[in-house]
């Protein structure tokens, strides 16, 4: 019996169809066969074309692989049945009467007895070394094909005595070296698909129709920290969420490609699932392809812009009403005073001016969040320094602003443009936050590998809770107090000091000033 259920169950696993149309081709014969699905109702019985009835208590199915015997309500035969669960859940059962397993097994014993007394006859005659000369070469084509089966290709010798049997183990020797070829190839293939696979920085998982996980590689390792134990098992013992399952189950069941974000630990996923192909009968073929690629940065960076292109416009909007509203006061004559004529000019140009500078540092900004690879020349700071403060001498003359400069020769490798906004929006911010004839001491120094600029003030200061936010685009921490200025200044400084490999240190107590030292690495050598 188990051997016919087997040969049953092979052609069943190579039949192209429907499981009706398989018992179909039993019709005419003894064995009856019964196709059940995974929760034991039947699909298909070669003696019986009512479908649907509940079978999963007969003993047959309840304890796989035992042979039964009872009679048939279908057929009023005594019959012995036995089966087998198959790979894709569905379960094979086959029964044929008890008489003609009788009578076969009748037969097989007079069969086995003749074969016996024949077997003893051929030995009493010396059968038994022309039997051990015939098995050895059938001997070697076995332990081939298993070392071929563990990976391992392995000559098999040829004999001198049966020409026939040499070029059987000769052709035996050209398949099995085809054969590993191959298997060597596959395995390069999938070592390469691997490599592949792992150099995306992107998590990718495999599940079957069963949604058993069947792959996974480092990335999805790494985030989900799997193990080959995983393999083979359901993927939400390893993964509970609700979105992924629900994503996996509708585009294993309806080919839905699906795109969703994923929260896991302190980052953002964008996560797909896609249909690879069409359920088979081979179970753990990969019906599934999910793939999570980390979006945090991108989704963060897109945040800023935003932002940024929103405060943008709010700090345009202001400038370019009173442009308007005073050209057009112009335009329809409706300022006759010279005096306050020349007033709504002036306000036009402050605009402007302060529409200008506002776009200028907007620029500046894109270009420093750029990353780009450019080769440098080297500079000297104090050059770049002394210029940048003749450019803000009517400011500090205006202010009768006391300067201090304490600072040595340095030379360092940079865009010379970077440089002179960074000095300039430091000395700028210590001159407006200051009061008029107070001090302000510069510094300038190279010190162990890294370049030190400094720039203390004796003006306003900066409250603690303002002083992590200075850096941000367009804070501001007292709108009023001071006319002019686009909120950029300071991030800029921030963004400078970080492409050069920087950090800041900021020091400001309220009433007593502010300090604020740029350390960067000196990257001449």
């Amino acid at each position: 019996m188990s051997y016919l259920l087997e040969e049953t169950s092979l052609k069943y696993e190579n039949f192209n169809g429907s499981p009706i149309l398989f018992v179909n081709t039993y019709i005419d014969s003894e064995t009856r066969i019964t196709i059940l699905d995974e929760n034991g109702y039947v699909l298909a019985d070669s003696k019986d074309a009512q479908i649907g009835q509940d079978k999963s208590q007969r003993p047959e199915i309840l304890n796989l692989g035992e042979v039964y015997s009872r009679t048939s309500d279908t057929v009023n035969v005594n019959l012995l049945y036995i089966a087998k669960q198959m790979e894709d859940g569905q379960y094979l059962r086959i029964s044929v009467p008890v008489e003609t397993q009788t009578h076969v097994f009748t037969n097989i014993v007079i069969i086995i007895g003749l074969t016996g007394i024949i077997v003893a006859i051929g030995y009493y005659f010396g059968i038994n070394k022309v039997n051990k000369n015939l098995i050895k070469p059938f001997e070697k084509i076995k332990k081939g094909m298993s070392d071929l089966n563990k990976g391992q290709y392995q000559v098999m010798s040829l004999t001198d005595k049966y020409d026939d049997i040499n070029e059987m183990l000769y052709e035996m020797n050209l398949i099995n070296l085809s054969t590993s070829k191959h298997l060597k190839q596959v395995e390069s293939y999938q070592t390469q698909l691997n490599i592949i696979l792992d150099q995306l920085q992107q998590a990718v998982l495999l599940l079957d129709q069963n949604e058993n996980l069947t792959y996974f590689n480092n990335d999805a390792k790494a985030l989900f920290d799997l193990s080959e134990d995983d393999l083979d098992q359901k993927i939400y013992k390893m993964i509970r969420d609700v979105d992924l399952k629900e994503a996996i189950h509708k585009t294993n069941t309806n080919g839905e490609m699906l795109i969703f974000d994923m929260q896991i630990k302190d980052k953002l996923y964008e996560t797909k699932t896609l249909k690879l192909q069409e359920s088979t009968t081979l179970s753990k073929q990969p019906t599934v392809l999910v793939i999570l690629k980390d979006v945090s940065k991108e989704r963060q960076l897109s945040q800023v812009k935003r932002d940024f292109f929103s405060y943008a416009s709010h700090e345009l909007k202001s400038p370019i009403t009173a442009i308007s509203g005073n050209a057009e006061l112009i335009y329809h004559g409706m300022i006759k005073d010279e005096a306050e004529l020349k007033e709504a000019a002036d306000l036009i140009h402050h605009q402007a001016l302060n529409m200008s500078l506002l776009v200028e540092d907007m620029l500046t900004l894109s270009r420093l969040e750029q990353v780009k690879t450019k080769k440098y020349k080297k500079q000297n700071l104090n050059d770049i320094l002394n210029s940048t403060f003749k450019n803000l001498k009517p400011m500090i003359t205006k202010k009768k602003m006391e300067i201090i400069m304490d600072t040595n020769e340095v030379m360092m490798v940079c865009d010379p443009v970077d440089i002179q906004k960074l000095f300039k929006n430091l000395i700028e911010n210590a001159i407006k936050y200051s009061e008029p004839e107070k001090k302000i001491i510069i510094m300038l120094h190279a010190h162990d590998n890294n370049i030190i600029f400094s720039v203390k003030d004796e003006g306003y200061g900066i409250s603690i809770e303002h002083q992590q936010r200075v850096f941000e685009r367009f804070y501001r921490i007292d709108k009023g107090r001071i006319d002019g200025g686009t909120g950029l200044g300071l991030a800029i400084v921030k963004h400078i000091t970080i492409k050069y490999d920087g950090n800041i240190k900021l020091t400001s107590a309220i009433g007593l000033g502010t300090t604020i030292e740029i350390s960067m690495k000196d990257f001449r050598k």
